[in-house]
């Protein structure tokens, strides 16, 4: 690591250790937003002489016992955002057309299990991950299948799938018992294969699913057999079904048809349907969840603005809003609720052939890319842990096969815009998003001139949660453009922010000396509150001095 002592031009290196992260957590004390806001410029704004502004200086110094020039003590605000994930991504099936139509599911310890149809073989599949290995069995087949596959788990710890076998046009619901997977034909369904797996609270299976009219269906298992509601014959064909149970176990449907994003839901009096969005073509790929609440949420794609979509209820219509509108965002998306009611999508973009991945937050949508390796994030499927993590399936069109991504918080940082630039000096900013697995992290900048090649590191002290730092740095030349990326280092771990830009102006206003703008310890907050003391005595001393007249 390097860094620049602006006052002297020179680079010095520093070699990153426990020693000078050390250093810099004795060196760099963090002051509260509130103490920085309201006392620093109080405190400069008192120096009234070049004896006071020295005797300011040696008291600082005299407590710190180090300076760094042109460093402002770091300033961390509250408020942390939610964090993004590290991704650990595997191949749970090589092969050339193994990984379509996924769904997934975690076990009581975590363990995932994907149900998909393996087009080179003709089976429905399951592929489960045990310790680090992943195992797969075949569900059905060989065979014709097509359309949605589903897993889940009872809580009784039995697998259930549902599945659509095209030689039979039939949606099949199948449970693994001791002997082998028993399956059994529920109903003749449409020839895209649509079918969503649901379980109440009791654990009794449910499959929302097209009709092999095209109709809207609903199928419950009353223990013995499975009853049959026509939800919506008048929609010429409704496409993209799924299901969820609110906390009082009533279906809730999110569907397309008819052009439009559409909702069905049974009550004590029968199914009530509504028009989610009724824009033209807004609807595909539609998923429904319920959170603790009772209240509906549905993710969808809208082709007519190539975006992902969400739409909320709010008790008397439908609250929608954009989550993802770069890059044709939101194909083949898959929709969870965690324990915190957030929600979480898997989906694809098809302009760069990336799976991308946004979770909701108190300060919005926060998204980011999962995979990027070739084409990848067809067909996904998504869960969310007891603790709120991720875990998603999909397809790489690239290499053919089933992939799976798990999400771990990591250390994150981004960068933020500078701010409060001059000809000579601007305070740059970073947020620490997340510090992952440590309790710890050193942030800071890099820093350069455009033009120039070298970087030089600056930094800016030791954070123990997520927020915002910002750094002031001095001693820049006038009139010139700099580039600048925060950085976050923990452990083996470190994290950069994307680069951002600001240009100085070409002159500077008169100004005093700011090479007290150090980075000290704990010590110097008394040495602050004796030089602020000193300086108000003095100047209300001087304010109340008479005016010497000149005779």
């Amino acid at each position: 690591m390097s860094y620049v002592n602006a006052s002297l031009a020179r680079l010095y290196v520093i070699e990153w250790s426990a020693d000078a992260a050390r250093l810099l957590s004795e060196r760099i004390f963090i002051w509260p937003a509130s103490f920085a806001s309201s006392m620093a410029p109080r405190v400069f704004g008192k120096r009234r002489s070049l004896h006071s502004r020295r005797l300011f200086v040696i008291l600082v110094t005299a407590a710190s016992g180090w300076i760094l020039f042109g460093v402002q003590p770091l300033i961390a605000d509250a408020g942390p955002t939610t964090a993004p994930f590290a991704w650990k991504i595997e191949t749970a099936d090589p092969g050339a057309g193994t990984g379509l139509h996924t769904s997934i599911a975690v076990d009581g310890i975590g363990a995932p299990m994907i149900s998909y149809v393996n087009t080179a073989s003709g089976t429905v599949q399951l592929a489960r991950r045990v310790r680090d290995n992943w195992n797969s069995e075949i569900v059905a087949g060989p065979g014709f299948f097509s359309g949605d596959t589903n897993v889940a788990i009872a809580s009784n710890g039995t697998i259930e799938t549902s599945y659509f076998d095209e030689r039979a046009g039939a949606v099949v619901f199948a449970a693994k018992g001791p002997g082998g997977w028993d399956a059994s034909s529920i109903d003749s369904g449409f020839s895209e294969g649509y079918n969503r797996l649901a379980l109440d609270s009791s654990g009794r299976p449910a499959i929302a699913y097209t009709g092999f009219d095209g109709s809207l269906r609903y199928a419950t298992w009353n223990g013995t057999q499975w009853s049959i509601d026509i939800v919506d014959h008048a929609t010429i064909i409704s496409r993209y079904p799924d299901l969820a149970f609110d906390p009082l176990d009533r279906p809730n449907i999110a569907y397309y048809g008819n052009g439009t994003l559409l909702f069905a839901k049974k009550t004590s009096v029968g199914w009530t349907r509504a028009v989610v969005d009724p824009t033209a073509n807004a609807g595909w790929f539609s998923r429904i969840r319920v959170d603790s609440r009772g209240v509906a949420h549905i993710a969808y794609y809208a082709s007519s603005n190539k975006s992902l979509m969400y739409a909320t209820a709010d008790g008397s219509g439908w609250n929608r809003s954009v989550i993802d509108s770069e890059g044709d965002a939101g194909f083949d998306l898959s929709f969870a609720i965690d324990r915190d009611d957030r929600g979480q999508i898997a989906y694809y973009a098809r302009r760069s052939g990336v799976l991308r991945y946004a979770i909701e937050t108190s300060q919005g949508w926060v998204r980011e890319t999962v995979d990027d390796t070739g084409v990848a994030g067809w067909y996904t499927g998504i869960v969310a842990d007891v603790v709120g993590f991720p875990h998603i399936s999909y397809y790489d069109w690239s290499d053919g096969d089933l992939r799976y991504a798990e999400g771990k918080i990591g250390l994150q940082v981004r960068s933020l815009a500078a701010s409060s630039t001059n000809a000579t000096s601007a305070v740059l900013g970073g947020e620490l998003v997340a510090l992952g697995n440590h309790s710890l992290a050193s942030v800071g900048f890099a820093l350069h001139a455009v033009g120039t090649v070298d970087w030089a590191y600056r930094p800016a002290g030791n954070l123990t949660h997520a927020g915002s730092f910002h750094l002031l740095v001095t001693n820049l030349t006038a009139n010139n453009t700099y580039e600048f990326y925060a950085v976050a280092l923990a452990g083996n771990e470190s994290s950069q922010g994307a680069i951002r830009s600001f240009r100085l102006s070409s002159s500077a206003p008169p100004s005093p000396s700011y090479g007290l703008l150090a980075s000290i310890g704990v010590g110097g907050v008394g040495a602050l509150a004796v030089g602020y003391l000193v300086f108000r005595r003095r100047g209300q001393r001087l304010r109340k001095a008479p005016e010497r007249e000149v005779r």
